[in-house]
Formats: structure tokens, sequence, C-alpha cells
């Protein structure tokens, strides 16, 4: 590979020249920090944007120019890079290589030749400043920075999406930060990622787990395990364990009284993923009880040792004692509905307004299963959504008001605070109130945590709002994704099938620093999956560098924030009619060249794009096939959960029946492996 190339990457707009001090501007552009600041310059010199400041440096470009300026020192290193060549062609791999994978490759060279000279490879980690606050508050920034490079995923990728690789190196170095950079990369898989380029989308191996035995019924003698036989609610969460090398999978199965906590471990190097099975590492009664299994339960105690008691009464004043009797009252007769599932926690409502937060961290100090935080309410939850950095968590709640007696759906945002030990300090529940009477129905936050958005019941509605400032959350935009163009007769159908018309089934967010949004809905008439961009603000940037909502100095009064809030509109970039108008769910994929849809019958649908962030739907091809079959679902509520892999090379799901399946696209080479079957193709 052409040394320029690589060059290219450090030359930036408004240059002639290779940047060695990589830095980043408030305007979002690329700038060199010593010619910005030696020659004072208050205007980009790419944009032209006046008032600009220099917020952080990139660590990733600078240690590149070092690299390349080592590579130029050093004939044996440029006869090292030769012969990492002539390993990939020995893979038949001719597609160019991004950031990630070049890292990776330098990273071996390193380690190669300093072991034969005994020197301290280079670490190429931000390490450690005096000032603890002043770390992690540029270690987000940074975060954030690296993370708007654009990756150009491609359905012939062959290489890891440096995006996921980069977020779970973060999460990583905020628990252990002696990790280097080379051992996060030793689990990527060259081999794994050949086999995916040769099979995805249109082949993929499949592995299908039963986590709940069938009972047998003969006469007196029943014969199998009183298992979970009809799960209402599912959720699954994976991640990647970098120090450990493994990719952990979890998911929970939800019925009206119980609840069962699954977890798939499997180890990034090459292994069979037939001879790991899931296994059971929780379970938990609706009544308070929780243990190792259904077998081994803890004894029944409310409130728990560590539980934190919050009650909404709206106004009416209620004491700590009554609390406590009304939780042991509402735990005896509610019934589960809706759950949530993250590395740590495992939130679940439900009828008679009652909604917990469980511990499921092995290495917390409070048990497997304990509940951490009950929240009570007079008025029914509907749904429920957790943040992804964990520290925010929002349920729907509609009350009525006392005078006119009329709906009012208000969001309740439960902000967690956490002692450095990972124990929960406190949670204060904050009331947010929807300038419409339609009632919400689904939440999801952004990659960053810091905008909610928000799907009402009735007018299909969607709703964004700011969440960087708690004391003050900002509504920044609505709007309707099906606009009314249909005929008085349409409308009146429309209305006789009221109950097979279900609206907006799943409303989320697309990948981090692309400012799109995924549509999904059930409709008797033509209403297909829609994928939207935001105009304007880029949503998932961490302006200021700063997530801690307890921090004060930000302020939405500032006439910037004001503008740098605003969403002007919003642009489809692309309908999906070909796989139908009754979908249930939706996942899209870390790399961002796919998508993964769920419709009402069980089928599974994959998209595949080059690109789904494109502007233009006509040079946006996509390729459609059916990946396979989960159990069907009446309602959107009850369907099978999907998820991709942390790495997007895999995709999960469990149904309501337990069935857990794998489509692996990284376990062989279509026409070498049995196992690796063909998709049914759909549209090309």
């Amino acid at each position: 590979m052409d040394k320029s190339n690589l060059e290219n990457l450090l030359r930036f707009p408004g240059y002639n020249k290779i940047i060695n001090d990589a830095s980043v501007l408030s305007c979002g552009c690329l700038t060199s920090e010593s010619i910005f600041l030696n020659e004072n310059l208050v205007k980009c010199p790419n944009c032209q944007q006046t008032n600009v400041s220099i917020i952080s440096n990139i660590k990733p470009l600078r240690e590149l120019y070092h690299i390349l300026n080592d590579k130029r020192r050093r004939s044996s290193s440029r006869k090292s890079f030769k012969g990492i060549e002539e390993s990939s062609s020995h893979y038949n791999i001719n597609e160019s290589m991004d950031l990630l994978t070049l890292f990776h490759k330098f990273a071996k060279e390193e380690q190669i030749e300093q072991s034969k000279s005994n020197v301290q490879p280079i670490n190429i980690i931000d390490q450690k400043n005096q000032n603890q606050n002043q770390t992690q508050n540029q270690n987000q920034r940074e975060t954030s920075i690296t993370s708007s490079f654009p990756s150009s995923p491609s359905t012939n990728s062959a290489s890891v999406s440096p995006q996921n690789y980069r977020n779970y190196a973060t999460e990583s170095l905020k628990h252990n930060s002696n990790v280097r950079f080379e051992t996060l990369l030793e689990n990527v898989s060259e081999r794994k990622e050949y086999n995916f380029s040769k099979c995805f989308p249109f082949h993929r191996k499949l592995v299908t787990f039963q986590t709940q035995q069938m009972k047998l019924n003969l006469g007196p003698l029943k014969l199998g395990s009183s298992g979970i036989k009809k799960a209402i609610s599912l959720s699954i969460h994976t991640y990647i364990d970098f120090q450990k090398g493994l990719e952990i999978t979890r998911f929970v199965l939800v019925s009206e009284k119980r609840w069962e906590l699954y977890e798939y471990v499997l180890p990034l190097k090459d292994t069979d993923i037939s001879q790991i099975k899931p296994k059971l590492i929780c379970s938990g009664k609706s009544s308070g009880e929780y243990g190792e299994s259904s077998t081994n339960m803890n004894q029944l105690k409310i409130p728990g040792d560590n539980e934190i008691l919050k009650r909404n009464d709206f106004g009416n004043k209620s004491e700590d004692k009554n609390s406590i009797t009304e939780l042991k009252k509402r735990l005896s007769t509610w019934d589960q509905m809706y759950s949530q599932l993250t590395k740590n926690f495992l939130v679940i409502s439900g009828t008679k307004g009652v909604m917990r937060v469980f511990n499921i961290d092995n290495n917390s100090k409070y048990q497997m299963g304990e509940p951490l935080y009950t929240y009570l309410t007079d008025f029914p939850i509907r749904c429920l959504a957790i943040s992804p950095n964990e520290k925010l968590i929002a349920c729907a709640i509609t009350a009525r008001e006392k005078i006119s007696d009329k709906e009012q759906p208000f969001i309740a945002l439960h902000k967690i605070e956490i002692f450095e030990d990972f124990s929960i300090k406190s949670i204060e529940p904050i009331m947010i109130t929807i300038p419409y009477r339609d009632p919400i129905k689904i939440l999801n936050f952004n990659a960053t945590s810091n905008h909610l958005i928000c799907g009402t019941v009735w007018e299909s509605r969607y709703v964004i709002i700011k969440l960087q400032n708690l004391e003050k959350p900002k509504l920044v935009y609505t709007d309707v994704p099906y606009k009314k163009d249909e005929t008085v007769s349409d409308r009146r159908a429309d209305d006789e099938l009221m109950m097979t018309n279900e609206g907006i089934t799943d409303l989320q967010f697309g990948n981090i620093n692309t400012n799109t949004i995924l549509v999904t809905s059930c409709y008797v008439y033509n209403r297909p999956a829609l994928l939207f961009r935001l105009d304007g603000t880029q949503i998932d940037s961490t302006r200021s560098g700063i997530d801690d909502y307890s921090n004060k100095s930000f302020t939405s009064n500032d006439k910037d924030d004001e503008n740098y809030s605003r969403i002007k509109t919003v642009e489809l970039i692309m309908k999906i009619p070909e796989i139908g108008s009754s979908l249930h769910r939706a996942a899209i994929s870390p790399r961002g060249d796919g998508i993964v849809y769920l419709d009402k019958d069980g089928r599974l649908f994959l998209v595949s794009a080059t690109n789904f962030n494109s502007r233009s739907n006509s040079s946006n091809k996509k390729t459609i096939v059916q990946l396979g079959d989960v159990s069907n679902s009446e309602r959107f509520t009850e369907s099978a959960a999907v998820k991709f892999s942390a790495d997007g090379s895999k995709i999960f799901t469990v149904d309501r029946k337990g069935v857990f399946q794998i489509f692996d696209f990284t376990k062989g080479i279509p026409g070498e492996d049995l196992d690796v079957v063909k998709c049914k193709i759909i549209s090309l």
C-alpha cells in the first residue's frame, strides 16, 4: 500500500502540507495547533467561521505522524510493511484498509522489532494527567472528536469498524488505565474479516439454542422444568471485554410473574460457536425474590438492604412508612410488562405504576439480581428506556388533570449518581411535560445519552428532547413521519381496523455522528420502513466535553447554544417498501452497512447498503435478504429482541418461546463450509 495514502490523512483542508499536531476546532474542522496559535487565528481556515477555538488535540493522528516518520528512517520497517502486503495478498484481500487496520499492523511490527531490541513498545493510549477531572473531560472530548471520522463502511469491508473498537476501548480505559492499544487490537482476526467480506449479506451460519424445556403432560405425570412458557418482554445487550478477550451477550426473558437472565460468552479468537451454550445466571420473581435459579432464591425482604425507594405522588405528601407498605402491597399484585437490559442494570416496569432496577454486574458489591431502585407512581407506565452510559432511566407516564380530567403525558427521567466503587449514590426523578395530549409509547436515547426520542400512540408523532441540561430539558424537534395524504374512505377503513394498525412500532437514533432516525410501523396499508437524516445540529456531539449531568456550567440560556441545538428539518434518505408495512423491530449494525428488520410474522430481513447516511437515494443501492424466522407476535411489545454484535459480525435474536439464535457471517466461506448457507434473496 502506498505511503502517500496514509499521508493524505494528515493533509487538512486549508493547509498545503502534512500536519503533525492535529487538533479540532469548535466548528468541527481539523487544524494545526501550532499554526492556529502562532498566527492568532480567529477564523477557521476551512469553513471560514469566525470566533472559533481549539477544543482538543487528536492523539491517533499525531501518533500516525510519528509512526510514518519512523518508517521513513528505518528501512527494516519498510521490508516489514512489504511483508504485510504479501500476507494480505495471501488471503486475496484487495479492498482498501481503514485506519484501525493499519494501526493494528503497525502495532504488530512494533511488537516484533521492539521485542528483539528489548525496547518498550509505543503506547498510543492517553496517559493520566495530574488532575483527574481534567483527564476525564479530555478523554470525553477526544472520544467525541475521534468518533467523528467517517469509516466509509462497505459490504466488502475487510476490516473491523474503527468506530466499534474505539467506543469499547474508551469504556475499557475508564476502568483500567494500563490497558494498551495493542491489547485492544490483538484479538482482531483478519481471517474472520475475510470471511465476513465473502459472506455478508448473502451467506451466514445459523446456530440455535432452546433455553426453555417443553413440558410433557402424561396424565398425572408432568415432565420438564417450570421455565417461562411465554415471555411478554425481551431484551438483548452485547459488549466486548477486551482485557479477557471475550464477547459477552446477555438476554432476559420476562413474563408477568418471573424473569430469567442468560449469558452467552464467546471468545474473540476462532472457536466453534455451536459448542458454547447460553447459561442461566440469574432469576427472579415479581414478588421480590431473586437468585441463581428458580430453585435457589433469596428470602423475600421488602425493601432490600441496598434498595432506594422513590414515590411520585404529584404533590400528595406521603410518609416513608406508607411508601413501604404500598410497595409490599403492589409487589404482591403487579404484573411485569416492559424490560430494558444494559451491562450493569436490568430495568423492569409493569402494572400498578411500578418500575424496578436490578443489579446484574458480577463485579459489583451487590448481589446478582438484587433490587437497587424502585419507583412508584399512581399512574400507568407505558414504556421505558435506559441511556447507553447508564446514568439516565426514562419512563413514560400518562396522568390525568384534576380539573379537566384530560390525559397528560409525562416523562419521568431518573438521574443516577454513582460512587467511585460503582455503587449507587442517589437517584432523583425529574418530570418532563410533553406539549401534546397523545400518550407516549416508545422511548430511546441517542449514543451519547444527551438526546431522547419519543413516539406517540394516536398521531404517530415523534419528539426529540435535548437533555444536556437536565434542569431545563428542551424540545428541539417534532414531526409526523407519515403525511396525511389518504382519502376519506382510507381513513374510515383505518378507523375500523384500529386494532390492526399499531402505528409506530420502533423508533430509534442511528449510529453515532450520523444524525439519522429509524422508523418502523405496523399498518394495514403501505407504510414502509423509513430512514431520516436530521438537518442541523450534530446531536451526538458532546460540545464543551460535558456529559456529567450534575455540571451546572452548561446553561440553555446561552445564545450560542440555542443556535447549536437547532434542528431545522429532516430529510428522507431511504424507504424500504420491499419488506412490507407490518414491522415490529429494527436494529442497525455498528459498522453502518446493514439494518435488520423483524416483521409481525417473525421474518427477519437484512437490508444492506454501502452507506445508509448517503443523501442520494438513487446512488445508494440496497440489497435485501431474508435471514430466517423467529416466533411471530400479535403486538410489537411482545416481539422478539434483535441485536447486532458489538463488532457487527453477528446478529443475535431471542423470541418469546426462549429460542436464542445466532446468525454469524464470519464462520466460514461459501462453498467450502457446509454450515454456511445462502439467505433467501428478496431484492438486489
